[in-house]
């Protein structure tokens, strides 16, 4: 395929590639805003669910820390007692100072503290207040009986209350007080063990909804905004009529083939080809049909330009050539070959045509490439003014007057 058709099969596409028009931008901007939103959702979620995740945490170490405070005060008050039981009087103010802490702090467990600070659990109501042997009901006697021992005014009454002290604090108290640190070490787990699976499922939905996001919003809209940019160049670049490059894209082409001419050394032909009375054409046959001649002369050029070479519509009915690499008889054969083709061309419900080019190869004394699309134009007017379905070669820059010998008008006699 040449490069002309290249250029030219894009074009006859690209307006009706666009991107699908039912995909509004208002239902685009509010996928988008919901996609945010969701996204806003699931950060506050994580902020929340962390949240509670300290708060949690801080209270099982609080409940926990507690627990041991009161497991240290037992033995405390244990050992107060014995003090004071042997005779050591001076141990009763930081006995009774231990038995009102390890009160308050039972009732800071229990509740009782402040009923609407924290509710117990199942597992730690039925520790607490439930079963044989309920902890609240043992740290309760266990202080009732240091107490009484405090108060004891016989030493019969002291030695009762003595050994009740020492019993519970030594094999009833301080086994109940294990059970209420694992039981609140047991819960904290689970609570972590809870807090890791939320982690792991906001985490999926997070992820989902990042996929979904590039899926259903990002992706139709950089498709759309893709297809759009295409459409554009294909806007800027081409001929909506024919498909053919337009003049912005030939001057493009052409200017850098003619500075690569320049520095290489090699030639670049240019051929500028007009249809003859292509007004009596429309006037005759109306505009859709000059409009169908236009897209078939495109199309016969096409399938006669090689790869590197682009043509372009650069008026109503006139087209340019470039012809990178090629000499000025190569440049003939092509020209003979175009006018030729269209001259045999009998295409259905088209009338026929003709056309006349005119060709010209670069010189040294081109110093830009309109000097040489000049000189093809001017080669294209003498074969205008020879008559019709004829080609013409002007081969020295426009600076000097061209003399009969340099224009070379054709009509036949040409090989291909």
């Amino acid at each position: 395929m040449t490069r002309a058709a290249q250029e030219t099969k894009p074009a006859k596409t690209a307006w009706i590639s666009l991107p699908d028009r039912n995909i509004s931008p208002i239902l685009m901007t509010i996928a988008y805003s919901v996609g945010v939103a969701v996204m806003a959702l699931l950060f506050l979620a994580a902020y929340f669910l962390l949240d509670n995740i300290i708060v949690e945490q801080r209270d099982a170490a609080q409940r926990i820390h507690v627990i041991e405070q009161q497991r240290v005060l037992s033995q405390r008050i244990a050992l107060l007692s014995t003090d004071l039981y042997v005779g050591d009087t001076s141990t009763g103010e930081a006995l009774q100072d231990a038995v009102t802490r390890m009160e308050r702090l039972q009732d800071t467990l229990s509740g009782k503290a402040d009923p609407a600070a924290r509710q117990l659990t199942a597992a730690e109501h039925e520790l607490y207040f439930g079963g044989n042997a309920p902890l609240d009901a043992e740290v309760r006697s266990f202080l009732d009986d240091t107490r009484r021992f405090m108060a004891a005014t016989t030493m019969s009454a002291g030695d009762e209350a003595y050994k009740a002290l020492q019993h519970h604090s030594r094999d009833l108290l301080l086994p109940a007080l294990d059970r209420a640190a694992a039981l609140f070490a047991e819960q904290a787990d689970a609570r972590i063990a809870q807090a890791r699976l939320a982690q792991q499922v906001l985490l999926a939905a997070l992820l989902l909804a990042l996929v979904l996001e590039a899926l259903l919003i990002f992706r139709p809209m950089v498709t759309k905004i893709r297809l759009y940019k295409a459409h554009l160049y294909e806007m800027a670049t081409r001929d909506p009529l024919t498909g053919l490059a337009n003049r912005r894209q030939f001057d493009e082409y052409a200017n850098r083939e003619f500075r690569l001419a320049r520095r290489t050394a090699k030639p670049l032909s240019m051929a500028i080809c007009d249809i003859d009375q292509f007004q009596k054409i429309n006037d005759k046959h109306g505009r859709a049909v000059g409009d169908a001649v236009l897209r078939r002369f495109g199309e016969l050029a096409a399938r006669i330009l090689r790869d590197t070479d682009i043509i372009s519509r650069v008026g109503g009915e006139e087209f340019a050539l470039a012809l990178p690499v090629m000499n000025l008889h190569g440049a003939m054969i092509i020209a003979e070959k175009l006018r030729r083709g269209i001259a045999e061309d009998r295409s259905d419900n088209l009338p026929p045509f003709t056309i006349c080019v005119g060709v010209a190869v670069s010189e040294h004394g081109d110093k830009k490439m309109d000097d040489l699309l000049q000189r093809a134009d001017s080669a294209l007017q003498m074969a205008k003014s020879e008559g019709q379905n004829r080609i013409s070669c002007l081969n020295r820059p426009m600076t000097e007057k061209p003399t009969p010998s340099d224009a070379v008008p054709q009509h036949t006699d040409i090989a291909s």
